[in-house]
């Protein structure tokens, strides 16, 4: 009972399905054919496959272009050709300002090194310099402290002869007697 149940709503679905089926072939001009079409097992592609489509419709004009069809296809070569040259030297382009970019960016380098360098080399001479101004400012008080206290003679010093002084005369009164030469002594 219950398989006859669902044979008449088999049926049911089927007739409804061929009233719409009808509507939709009664508006196109050509019927169906009846046997269908064979299904052709579709293929998925995989990665690294390429998935390549054949236009119909080549026919004989592909085989025989004519005149212009020939000057078309050699302006297309000629543009092919002109657009690769571009993206030869685009690329060539390219290829030299990062090679550019790349040297600035290592003179860039080197100059924050030697910036850093100089920076650290000029707080060592300035901390010398200070330490410098310092000795320099104690030894000034040092100085004047030293020449309050000692209190300076009144009058004029007294000269004193050096002995070095008086070798020095010696050697000029000799240096001024001439030398005979001719004389044997």
């Amino acid at each position: 009972m219950q398989d006859e149940h669902q044979v008449n709503e088999e049926d049911k679905l089927r007739q409804a399905l061929a009233r719409l089926g009808a509507g939709a072939s009664s508006r196109s001009s050509k019927p169906r054919p009846l046997t269908p079409t064979p299904e052709r097992r579709r293929r998925f592609v995989r990665d690294g496959q390429v998935v390549v489509e054949h236009q119909g419709g080549r026919g004989i004009a592909a085989r025989n272009p004519s005149q212009e069809d020939q000057e078309e296809i050699e302006r297309l070569r000629q543009s092919v050709k002109r657009e690769q040259r571009r993206w030869e030297e685009a690329e060539r382009s390219l290829m030299e300002v990062r090679s550019q970019l790349k040297a600035f960016e290592t003179r860039e380098a080197h100059a924050k090194i030697q910036i850093t360098e100089l920076n650290r080399e000029l707080r060592e001479n300035q901390d010398a310099i200070q330490t410098l101004k310092a000795c320099l400012h104690q030894a000034r008080e040092q100085a004047a402290e030293a020449a309050r206290r000692a209190p300076r003679p009144v009058g004029r010093p007294r000269k004193e002869v050096a002995p070095a002084a008086t070798e020095m005369a010696e050697t000029e009164a000799a240096e001024q007697e001439p030398v005979q030469w001719w004389v044997k002594a």
